[in-house]
């Protein structure tokens, strides 16, 4: 297994028992060591690579939302629609998660991640639609990023009754409508 491997699954492990750990109590009652302990990695791994238990979700959140990206069809360009069915698409796949981490106050790692992954995109210029030069603008990307995931929550919260599509034209519209 090379450095790469080896460093993906250790943020996986270390991901998955904190996971673990916080359906079991809050977050702020998980000591280090309990949370290395279950990972199977070192305190020193945990200290050398993390400052704090958010430092592995965003981390493993990120990671997670650039793998699903890689995976789609024709990933080079991607208008804004599409972006946002499949980011709806992921959102419920992970229902479970993200509810597990909005329970435990972790609502801003959720939109730090989106915004961060939005950013990527664009810097790449991945995201191909005529929207574009709006999340240039000071503000507006920070202010759309926190649109997109409280949208989210609030389906998550609601059970999911509408499809990924559906909410993904929401958003486009709601992008067109400076």
């Amino acid at each position: 297994m090379n450095p790469q491997q080896r460093k993906q699954q250790n943020l996986t492990a270390i991901y998955q028992a904190l996971l673990q750990l916080m359906t079991d109590k809050p977050m702020a009652n998980i000591a280090i060591t309990e949370l290395c302990q279950k990972a199977h990695v070192s305190r020193t791994y945990f200290y050398r690579n993390y400052h704090s238990f958010d430092d592995i979700i965003i981390a493993f959140q990120e990671q997670n939302m650039l793998n699903y990206l890689r995976h789609l069809p024709n990933a080079r360009k991607i208008n804004l629609l599409e972006l946002m069915t499949h980011y709806f698409e992921l959102t419920k796949s992970e229902a479970n998660t993200s509810k597990l981490l909005i329970k435990n106050g972790k609502l801003t790692i959720l939109i730090k991640t989106f915004q961060t992954v939005f950013q990527l995109l664009i810097r790449q210029q991945r995201i191909n639609n005529r929207t574009y030069a709006i999340f240039n603008e000071p503000y507006y990307l920070e202010f759309f990023s926190g649109a997109v995931v409280n949208v989210a929550t609030d389906w998550l919260a609601r059970g999911t009754p509408e499809p990924p599509e559906y909410l993904a034209q929401q958003v486009e519209r709601f992008a067109h409508h400076r």
